[in-house]
């Protein structure tokens, strides 16, 4: 997984039921938390102690600020992999690299890139230097 950085404009939309991690994990993190706890039941306690398999993977601070986003208590972790494979493709991640991160048949994947983050620049409004025409 490459670690380039993330042009916000070919990011996609946070759909709501994942905002709460993202604000709380960062895109970074957030991907990495659905990936590895994504579809199962996790417990957020008010101060994690460390020893809970998500404080160990994540690190206790980022479980207590997904605790503070979300509020204490047990969660279905989402498994997110649309949005996931989305934000993989604004970071420059390839086709085959998403696919076997998410767990998803790579023509799947190709289906969920969102078309303006591969045709951007193509769209964008001439300067006025160099007018079309």
């Amino acid at each position: 997984m490459t670690t380039a950085p993330v042009n916000p404009r070919a990011m996609p939309d946070v759909p709501a039921n994942l905002a709460g991690y993202i604000d709380a994990l960062g895109v970074d993190g957030a991907i990495q938390f659905f990936c590895e706890f994504g579809g199962s039941y996790i417990y957020l306690p008010e101060v994690p102690t460390g020893r809970s398999q998500t404080a160990r993977a994540m690190g206790a601070d980022a479980i207590a600020s997904l605790a503070r986003s979300l509020g204490p208590g047990y969660y279905k972790v989402p498994l997110a992999k649309r949005w996931v494979a989305q934000a993989m493709f604004a970071r420059g991640d390839t086709l085959n690299e998403i696919a076997r991160k998410v767990r998803a048949d790579a023509a799947t994947v190709r289906r969920w890139r969102l078309p303006e983050a591969e045709q951007l620049d193509l769209f964008q409004p001439a300067s006025p230097a160099h007018p079309r025409g």
